[in-house]
């Protein structure tokens, strides 16, 4: 008897012991700097996605506006909680230094970006049909932290101030000119010049957005790039044999290379999730394969979304300076073959140079920058819709593909898409040089 009654005593003791232990364990791990903490963001990047494919008339814009205003909101609020980091405020054009908070306030760094992440998501998507996912997830959050032993005092504190960053950051962007009026876009004409394509045969796209505020001051003062090959409709001239290579290649593209073109489709159109959400979605996958702190996830986010932003900019800026007409328009027109359409439908605006590969690569520079050179991964971003995974050895890589396909799909001649990989890289390199993140010697 006496022996149960000690062998009970003991069990009790380890197991309380064991609660004691995980309790601790489940604290320490959602401090900001802890790698476990990274999934915080990781989640509402996961929602933001959701939000995209579910939202009707999104462009790719305006999903690289959103992304960067959410992750800088999410920075600026827990840089307090980390020493060494240095605010955004005066390194991005326009923005302000945010609100402060009262030193002597318990605060909960995490329920702080829970809170960022939600106000500026639920300003942008308000109307979208799943909005109601962006309560859901903070209000799951809420519950975390308190289950994590942080008290209602810092929790409240926390999301108090994430909100009023992201208050913030909202009448930041407000000022971008994204909202700008402008005048109907006249369409230049002339030969060789850019005309609406098939099937919809729609008005250019965001004539205007490369007037819009760059993040970084002169981040695309030295990326337009070298005019494109002149045009030409004979059929030995070197334009024609740049067009031919895309419909040569069209008549004999491998299932790799129909495969390639349509992973990388990346149109907004509730199927895909835009260049930005895809290469948002390959940096959730990195999260918790490097272990990802918040804190150190949130720097990386930060950089690779102003660097897309800045990328679009330069690119839209290329596409309407030159105003190159699509391989659609030149096939059918110039080279007789009406019938010919590409494998992916060719977005609303002229070619040169190619949008998905300046992106992708100013992405790909950014991550580098931030994470690593040769970071091989495997893009898990669309298996449900059936597309076979896609493994690459670095950033790099998956960025060079990204802009290949193009050529693949149809839509982008091969110089176009050379000039992309540089007007993305030297955009980012723009960026990266332009803003510090950490305070010297720390």
């Amino acid at each position: 008897m006496k022996k149960s009654y000690w062998i009970c005593c003991l069990l009790a003791l380890t197991l309380t012991t064991m609660t004691a232990f995980e309790t601790a364990h489940v604290s320490k791990i959602e401090k900001i700097s802890d790698p476990e903490s990274g999934k915080l963001l990781t989640d509402w990047i996961d929602v933001h996605l959701k939000l995209i494919r579910a939202t009707k008339g999104l462009s790719q814009g305006g999903i690289f506006r959103h992304q960067g205003y959410a992750s800088i909101a999410v920075y600026e609020t827990i840089i307090g909680g980390e020493k060494g980091y240095l605010t955004l405020a005066g390194q991005l054009q326009g923005l302000a230094p945010v609100p402060a908070i009262a030193s002597d306030k318990k605060v909960c760094w995490q329920a702080g970006a829970n809170a960022a992440m939600a106000s500026v998501l639920s300003s942008f998507y308000s109307a979208s049909p799943v909005a109601h996912k962006i309560d859901s997830l903070e209000n799951h959050y809420q519950g975390v932290f308190e289950r994590n032993g942080f008290s209602s005092e810092s929790i409240k504190s926390g999301a108090e101030y994430g909100a009023s960053v992201a208050a913030h950051i909202l009448a930041w962007a407000k000022e971008d000119g994204s909202a700008k009026t402008w005048p109907a876009y006249e369409i230049p004409k002339g030969d060789g010049l850019w005309e609406p394509t098939p099937p919809g045969f729609s008005a250019p796209a965001a004539p205007y957005a490369y007037n819009n505020r760059t993040c970084v001051k002169n981040s695309t003062a030295n990326t337009l790039p070298v005019p494109p090959t002149k045009f030409s409709a004979d059929a030995g001239s070197t334009f024609y044999a740049m067009v031919d290579e895309v419909y040569q290649t069209s008549l004999k593209l491998t299932d790799a290379e129909k495969s390639m073109a349509l992973f990388w489709d990346d149109f907004p159109d509730g199927k895909y999730y835009g260049a930005g959400g895809h290469w948002a979605s390959i940096f959730k996958q990195i999260v918790p394969q490097k272990q990802l702190s918040l804190m150190t996830g949130t720097v990386a986010y930060v950089k690779m979304n102003i660097s897309l932003m800045d990328a679009f900019n330069a690119t839209w800026k290329g596409k309407y300076t030159y105003n190159v007409l699509r391989p659609v328009t030149y096939i059918q027109k110039h080279m007789s073959h009406a019938d010919w359409n590409p494998l992916i439908v060719t977005p609303a605006h002229p070619e040169y140079p190619a949008a998905h590969a300046s992106v992708s690569m100013a992405a790909a520079t950014a991550l580098t920058n931030a994470l690593g050179d040769n970071v091989a991964f495997t893009d898990h971003t669309y298996d449900d819709l059936g597309f076979a995974p896609r493994a690459f050895k670095s950033f790099n890589d998956a960025g060079r593909e990204a802009g290949l396909s193009r050529l693949y799909g149809g839509i982008h001649y091969r110089p176009s898409i050379e000039a992309g990989y540089l007007v993305g890289s030297k955009t980012a390199s723009n960026v990266l040089n332009g803003v510090s993140f950490r305070k010297k010697g720390v």
